[in-house]
């Protein structure tokens, strides 16, 4: 099993709970699914900045402390700099010549036997239906690198509870329906397990991207799109794009 919640990151459950609780109706499922043993990393899509709250407490009722990558600017924020050091979060300097420490400190972080979660999207999805869009390769590399296990997990409902990119605060519109999923891990055995492998890297890519897109679609009850939405295009990928090398890197 992954390490259980203690120090900093306990006491910010156990601090946040009364406010954060209140707000979801939850809907559990698949937590049989999360490791018994050891290090994984985790996989999931992102709609809005509420979903590390609902993946936080889904895995702390299990007993799991997963590490996150976090967007290095909040780690320039007084007070909250220091909870996520103490918690042990990794920063990600997005589009510098630091980008890859995240990575590194990745591997650093497994390697102690730290379980990582990671929004492959990269950001908020900029799907119109909220989606999962293509993802970055990161995950991938790092599941190569370490040979840890690939968990995926589905998640939908908090844009109820705050929304997509206008409010930075809940709307506290009383209790809303959350759900979270893990599905069983990815089966990578197929691929060449080298994160230099560029050909086998995306084509993990595209796996763990589609794998989270069916099991939203089934939290949703609903028909994704049958290609993701790109960013850097700003439109849903084609057959001909899938058959190229498009995911974001």
């Amino acid at each position: 099993m992954s390490k259980k919640p203690e120090g900093m990151y306990k006491a910010v459950l156990r601090i946040t709970g009364p406010l954060i609780r209140p707000m979801m109706r939850t809907h559990w499922t698949g937590q049989e699914n999360l490791p018994k043993e050891g290090p994984f990393i985790l996989i999931m899509n992102h709609v809005t900045e509420f979903d590390p709250f609902m993946v936080m407490y889904y895995l702390g009722d299990e007993g799991h402390a997963v590490r996150a990558l976090a967007k290095d600017s909040l780690f320039r924020v007084p007070l909250l700099k220091t909870v996520l050091k103490r918690a042990k979060m990794v920063p990600v300097h997005r589009s510098s010549s630091e980008a890859g420490d995240a990575l590194k400190n990745a591997k650093i972080a497994i390697a102690q036997g730290e379980s990582i979660a990671f929004f492959p999207e990269g950001t908020l999805t900029r799907d119109p239906d909220m989606w999962p869009m293509t993802f970055k390769t990161g995950a991938a590399r790092l599941a190569f690198a370490m040979n840890v296990p690939v968990i995926p997990l589905a998640q939908w409902g908090g844009h109820k509870i705050m929304h997509r990119f206008r409010d930075s605060i809940p709307f506290l519109k009383g209790r809303q329906d959350v759900w979270v999923h893990t599905g069983p891990a990815i089966d990578l055995s197929d691929l060449n397990q080298d994160e230099e492998d560029r050909a086998a890297v995306h084509a993990a890519t595209r796996r763990m991207q589609r794998v989270i897109t069916q099991m939203v679609a089934a939290l949703r009850n609903e028909e994704p799109p049958r290609y993701p939405w790109n960013p850097k295009l700003g439109r849903y990928l084609t057959a001909d794009d899938d058959a190229g090398d498009t995911t974001s890197s």
